[in-house]
């Protein structure tokens, strides 16, 4: 039985349901997901998850919103403590790869949820989202936003700013995926931040 289930209480109803879905994704994939074996693993009616979520595709949203959020807080946490620029940047990119690397189905659903467009630059959707589209697009922006403005501390060209971010979110999503179907291999006796580094060193000017 999942953390969130053993400790459920009353109000806390949707933060259970999201924490017994993260649970199941990682025990048993996101196959197995629905509301009803969430809320059995939370141990409530299968009627009750429908008070917070009006489908599966609600749920999912805000799965991949908490994911998106405990990921950016992570990265935050290395803010907090480094001065450095280019060592943050680097920090931040170990910590992505290791969070989807440890979270391989997690991270595929919270990709899952994302749609291709223009929302991390700030332009508006073409359609209105709805409350939990809202709260993922807001989610999914934290570690783009962090990386962005790690390299804004070295380069004043807003525009050079958005490539590089873009184009150091792109490698570390690559190497990240490219561990988790089991491309890559990083050694054992090689720590994440060492591959990173290496990888990235021909890479600089």
């Amino acid at each position: 039985m999942s953390t969130s289930a053993n400790n459920y209480h009353h109000g806390d109803l949707k933060v259970a349901l999201i924490e017994a879905a993260e649970f199941l994704i990682k025990e048993k994939g996101i196959e197995a997901l629905s509301l009803r074996t969430i809320a059995a693993e939370v141990g409530v009616s299968h009627m009750a998850p429908y008070s917070h979520f009006k489908n599966k595709s609600e749920l999912f949203q805000a799965v991949a919103a908490s994911g998106f959020l405990e990921l950016g807080n992570r990265m935050e946490l290395i803010k907090q403590d480094l001065a450095d620029p280019k060592e943050l940047i680097l920090l931040y990119g170990v910590e992505y790869i290791k969070f989807a690397s440890s979270n391989p189905q997690l991270y595929k659903l919270m990709l899952s949820q994302t749609h291709p467009g223009k929302w991390l630059e700030g332009d508006a959707p073409t359609v209105a989202p709805d409350e939990s589209q809202a709260a993922l697009l807001k989610a999914s922006k934290k570690p783009y936003v962090l990386l962005r403005d790690g390299f804004a501390r070295f380069q004043q060209d807003e525009y050079k700013v958005k490539i590089q971010a873009q184009g150091a979110w792109a490698m570390v999503h690559g190497i990240a995926s490219l561990v988790i179907e089991g491309h890559i291999t990083i050694d054992e006796n090689t720590s994440i931040k060492d591959f990173l580094h290496i990888a990235t060193l021909g890479m600089k000017s």
